[in-house]
């Protein structure tokens, strides 16, 4: 098996160049479960449309609150707040323009506030202030799946050192509702618990420290923006393990064979719904 340059952890990649580097992620591992096919037709495509950069408010919430939260210094570097006035002025336009020009993303001054305002309340939590007392923010790893030799990758939040050679990994989500059974069932609609056993067993091959804690913060996407940390158990880990391998296990087909089937073989037999069907 030959060793990738890229293969180790790296604390300097930004985070374009992370997103456009070699090896999958449990976002690719994602768009494999939705089909080999899709997985092809967004990454490897040769003809694929360019993509267009669409950020949902989730989506953008989400980016803002790490960088309050994870690089406050940064924040002001990569942000201009514009003014309390709707995009479809002139008055907006010109600031956007004027950002831009400054390589800056112009936010409402609503944005920055909830964003300020969730960093805070997550920093409120006593062990998120700890784990981010020291450490490393957006931590970018790389190895050799030992199963199929297939490049993988991950980028965690924020790595915490907490012992020789053991770490602690932070990831933070926006959600309309932090309490920890509710965002449990995120955590199952997202399929965060493979994300969990991904970043957890890849960055223990990448950097050869062992990981001993993986902690979700949620923080609400509106006021008063509560928070909770969330550690997902053994049993919700094994279940990420094996999904995991199955999909990386078909990723590594699909390379091998340059098959990247959609959907298996038909005709398909179906049948209607069940609110469809006669009640009679």
């Amino acid at each position: 098996m030959t060793t990738h340059p890229l293969v180790g952890v790296h604390h300097n990649i930004n985070i374009d160049a992370y997103h456009s580097s070699a090896g999958i992620s449990k976002s690719g591992l994602d768009k494999i479960n939705q089909s080999p096919y899709h997985y092809w037709s967004h990454y490897l495509d040769p003809q694929r449309p360019p993509e267009e950069p669409r950020t949902s408010a989730s989506e953008m919430a989400g980016t803002l609150l790490h960088a309050a939260l994870l690089e406050p210094d940064e924040f002001d570097k990569r942000y201009a707040v514009g003014p309390d006035v709707a995009r479809s002025t002139k008055v907006w336009k010109e600031f956007e323009e004027g950002a831009r020009a400054q390589g800056k993303a112009a936010i409402k001054p609503e944005q920055y506030t909830a964003a300020k305002r969730q960093a805070d309340a997550c920093r409120a939590l006593p062990e998120v202030r700890d784990a981010l007392s020291k450490g490393h923010a957006e931590v970018s790893a790389y190895w050799r799946d030992p199963e199929t030799g297939v490049l993988c990758r991950c980028r965690p939040d924020w790595v915490t050192p907490v012992g020789t050679r053991q770490v602690i990994h932070l990831d933070a989500k926006t959600y309309s509702n932090a309490s920890p059974d509710e965002f449990r069932r995120q955590i199952a609609r997202m399929a965060y618990h493979r994300q969990d056993a991904w970043y957890w067993d890849g960055y223990q091959h990448a950097s050869g420290d062992e990981v001993v804690a993986f902690l979700f913060v949620a923080v609400e996407l509106e006021w008063p923006y509560a928070a909770s940390t969330v550690m997902l158990d053994d049993a919700a880990r094994e279940q990420g393990r094996r999904e995991n391998r199955r999909l990386l296990d078909t990723y590594a087909r699909c390379l091998r064979d340059n098959q990247w089937p959609a959907f298996p073989g038909g005709p398909h037999p179906v049948s209607l719904p069940a609110w469809a069907l006669d009640k009679e």
